[in-house]
């Protein structure tokens, strides 16, 4: 299995989005057809078959024997449509549902003092130190792992005080306008990373870690971090 496999295809970024558990669980550890069910929540092996093999022409999913397992062991794909479309459908429901419930995952603002040369490095590397560290955690074995996503929101274009809601959107606004201008790009971030977790607290305790890291590099108004991380069944209100 090789470290990164990066996939830009229209066809292949809407097979991706589309069968995000399924991928989260064999990246995660090999799988069978009845495991790869069981998180799909799926009876008829058939059907599922055939969503594996979206996966497996798309080139991210092989079988080896009776298993199937990623080709990668991240998966990347760049958006592959409108900063809007991108941001309403992969984004929005995770920053909009913890803004009016932070009980049902964790949300952090944090604004600092980053001159264009720190905002450019932090955006540029969209911390990989966390992504590998989840990564890790989501490949230990175990059983009952549950999908989760990391959101996470950098900005140069900073929002003035307001209710902490209102701010984490507004936010999230001004970060999706910023990515769509060629000339301040690249000191803005906006990334999602999907993964299968046995243990949620545990991974939930590394994206505080890295929050409260970023938070030591000094308090300031010229660029602001959302930190945000909750299991995506709590998103779409069948959790807690």
């Amino acid at each position: 299995m090789s470290a990164i496999a990066k996939f830009q295809s229209e066809t292949d970024w809407d097979v991706i989005a589309g069968e995000a558990p399924l991928l989260a669980r064999v990246t995660s550890s090999p799988a069978t057809l009845e495991e790869l069910a069981e998180v799909a929540g799926e009876v008829d092996l058939v059907k599922v078959r055939r969503r594996v093999a979206r996966l497996e022409r798309a080139g991210v999913v092989v079988m080896k024997a009776d298993r199937f397992e990623a080709a990668a062991r991240t998966i990347e794909s760049d958006r592959q449509e409108g900063m809007l479309t991108s941001i309403s459908r992969y984004i929005l429901p995770y920053v909009a549902g913890l803004a009016h419930d932070p009980s049902i995952g964790f949300v952090t603002q944090i604004d600092l003092d980053f001159d264009e040369t720190e905002q450019r490095a932090f955006c540029s590397a969209g911390e990989q130190d966390l992504r590998d560290a989840l990564d890790d955690l989501s490949s230990r074995p175990g059983t009952g792992a549950r999908l989760h996503t990391l959101v996470l929101i950098g900005t140069s274009d900073v929002p003035s005080e307001m209710p902490g809601k209102d701010r984490l959107l507004e936010t999230l606004k001004r970060c999706g306008r910023q990515r769509a201008m060629s000339s301040l790009a690249d000191r803005a971030v906006l990334r999602t990373h999907t993964a299968l977790f046995d243990d949620p607290a545990a991974a939930e305790t590394l994206v505080r870690s890295a929050a409260a890291k970023t938070a030591t590099r000094g308090e300031g108004k010229l660029f602001t971090v959302i930190y945000a991380f909750c299991a995506n069944e709590r998103v779409n209100g069948e959790g807690r």
